[in-house]
């Protein structure tokens, strides 16, 4: 069993570890990218990656305030859905989702379940799940980003 500090200093630990591993990553263009922040370049739509004691996952995370937009911004990631699905295996798609900060969002989610991030064990391949899914989601991004832009 963990103490809560210990839980902390855990998760501290994990996230360093992966964020120094990504520093080394560059997008398509060559550039620099903070994989940890990611800039979508729009705002209320993130990338963001959780781990927990059940599961790894990296999400696209609609979090307009005003629920029509947010209806946009989904549809247009439906106009992908076939894309997104072969690209990126399993991939859970919610309307609409309960968010932690308990405001109604849109998600789509990839999820690596069977790690947990108290095991050091798992870290390597929860690492992997989120580096390779990352930098598959930031190319494509990359090349259809502008779509979603333009929605602004």
């Amino acid at each position: 069993m963990f103490t809560k500090e210990e839980k902390k200093e855990n998760r501290i630990q994990f996230w360093t570890k992966l964020e120094n591993e990504l520093s080394k990553k560059k997008n398509p263009f060559g550039s620099k990218v903070n994989w940890m922040n990611y800039n979508t370049g729009i705002r209320h739509l993130y990338f963001r990656m959780e781990a927990d004691e059940s599961a790894v996952r990296l999400c696209i995370d609609l979090q307009f305030p005003d629920s029509s937009i947010r209806e946009v911004y989904w549809e247009q990631f439906g106009e992908f859905k076939n894309m997104l699905d072969e690209r990126f295996k399993n991939l859970i798609w919610l309307e609409e989702f309960e968010h932690w900060n308990g405001k109604t969002i849109s998600r789509i989610v990839m999820e690596k379940e069977g790690v947990n991030i108290l095991n050091r064990k798992d870290w390597d391949k929860m690492h992997l799940f989120l580096k390779l899914n990352f930098v598959k989601l930031d190319e494509w991004w990359c090349d259809f980003g502008e779509v979603f832009k333009l929605l602004k």
